[in-house]
């Protein structure tokens, strides 16, 4: 992997001028030699916790019936929120360097096939259970599990993003960005959305109890009041976003929990037993940052759409757009949306011109459309990192995967710092169509809009130069891309 954005006081989180900081490279085998996923490139040591906490109000949403719970009602039922949070970190000798990366391997494999319509026998485990142990067994990330946080500048404190995953995934399956952004600085509540579009997930009630939820298949589902039923699977999508809301607004309350050096051991069902009072004061909560890959970012533009919720920024990856129709909300925050080279091209159906229209309602001076030129869409997860350059090419991904999330994290950095608007006006913008290959693998691309070429094209002030709000909603769907070569290249 090559260079990626670095704070030139990394300590300082946010406010030193960016410089660069190099990243160590992967095996040729992936992981499945290593048997671990390569080690984070900030100047933080980065640490790893899991909480789960219950509800106060329990609350469901959405109304149906399973299949195989034929007339009990059912839903989708917020009683517990479980994150992962990674943050940066004090590394000492007695610290263990690596956390697991799959630690359910049997319940998540027989999640996998559930999410394909196979429902789980000895002979599909026998299959099943031997190759995702060849895969990803004692797979481990370079977190330590409980290490002690590492204190912020005087007077300062760590900002915080709250991420959300995507369908077919969890909370640890995006360990590398994560992770990233804790060595820089960052603390990030990865969010275990418990909506059923995960393969898996545990749930533990105050009780002692535990109960799993598997994938949720739309086919499988009856809704009592819907006449005619759902033809496809966008009543549930609403549904889950709905929860996913609601799952951000608990996470942010058990934040500010832990803010004021609350012992939330005594509040929580899954909790480290540690002086909590080291976190007083340490996470800015007043000023929270949502993120999100593919449905998770359906769910960061959703919330960044909040007025309930305090969002400063909103990063979008791949959103699947079409879930956020009818789309009739405003941004009034500054967004930031990174593309795979796939969903770029539309390859998912259309998502990238409704994202046109999403955007436009954000505030076009601070915002920004990037491409990964090369990427797929599961390239913001870590299972390209994982397997083996030739199977990645077999499932069409060009270029690293490496080199991909060192674009994703640098173009992070730069908005989250107010240097977005550096990487595009340095690039030599061309117009034309998103069509195969929209660029070079490892280099980013900008995205510009019919707005960005008048306002360059007139000499005025363009977009990016600073945070204030443009109310200008010109129609964004005559586009054109710019080329950036981001390869060892500082802000």
């Amino acid at each position: 992997m090559g260079d990626v954005l670095e704070p030139a006081d990394a300590h300082a989180a946010s406010d030193a001028a960016p410089t660069v900081a190099s990243v160590s490279k992967r095996s040729f085998w992936g992981s499945l030699v290593t048997r671990t996923l390569p080690k984070y490139s900030g100047a933080h040591g980065v640490g790893v916790v899991d909480i789960e906490v219950p509800a106060e109000s329990p609350r469901t949403f959405g109304s149906f019936e399973h299949s195989r719970m034929p007339g009990q009602a059912a839903g989708l039922a917020l009683e517990t929120v479980l994150f992962t949070m990674f943050y940066p970190a004090v590394i000492t000798s007695d610290c263990k360097e690596r956390s697991v990366w799959f630690p359910k391997l049997k319940q998540t494999v027989n999640g996998f096939l559930r999410m394909a319509s196979i429902v789980p026998n000895w002979l599909h485990r026998m299959v099943a259970f031997p190759i995702a142990a060849a895969a990803v067994y004692g797979t481990t990330f370079p977190a330590s599990n409980g290490a002690t946080l590492k204190a912020p500048l005087p007077d300062k404190k760590w900002p915080v993003i709250i991420f959300s995953h995507g369908v077919g995934c969890s909370r640890l399956m995006y360990s590398a960005i994560c992770g990233e952004l804790a060595s820089r600085g960052y603390i990030v509540a990865a969010v275990e959305h418990r909506d059923g579009t995960g393969p898996s997930s545990s749930i533990r009630t105050p009780q002692g109890k535990s109960k799993v939820l598997d994938f949720l298949n739309w086919k499988d589902l009856h809704w009592p009041n819907l006449h005619p039923q759902p033809a496809d699977d966008t009543i549930l999508r609403h549904a889950q976003l709905e929860l996913r809301i609601a799952e951000f607004g608990l996470t942010l309350s058990v934040l500010e929990l832990i803010t004021t050096g609350q012992n939330i051991e005594n509040l929580s069902i899954l909790a480290p037993q540690w002086d909590w009072s080291r976190w007083k004061d340490a996470i800015d909560v007043e000023n929270p940052i949502v993120m999100g890959h593919s449905l998770g970012g359906s769910a960061a533009i959703k919330a960044a759409a909040d007025p309930s919720f305090p969002f400063t920024h909103c990063i979008a990856e791949d959103p699947a757009i079409q879930r956020l129709e009818p789309w009739q909300s405003s941004i009034p925050i500054p967004l930031l949306v990174i593309n795979s080279e796939e969903f770029a091209v539309g390859m998912d159906g259309g998502d990238f011109t409704r994202l046109i229209y999403v955007f436009d309602t954000a505030p076009q001076e601070s915002s920004y459309i990037f491409n990964l030129p090369g990427g797929r869409h599961p390239s913001f997860s870590d299972i390209h990192l994982i397997l083996p350059g030739f199977i990645n090419g077999c499932m069409g991904l060009h270029g690293s995967p490496e080199s991909i999330l060192e674009l994703s994290v640098k173009t992070t950095i730069a908005f989250l710092r107010g240097e977005a608007g550096s990487l595009k006006n340095r690039a030599e913008q061309t117009e034309g169509e998103q069509v195969r290959p929209i660029g070079v693998p490892g280099r980013l691309q900008f995205y510009a809009s019919s707005v960005d070429l008048r306002l360059n094209k007139e000499g005025t002030a363009s977009r990016g130069r600073s945070d204030s709000t443009m109310t200008d909603s010109a129609s964004r769907f005559g586009g054109s891309s710019v080329a950036l070569n981001a390869d060892r290249e500082s802000l």
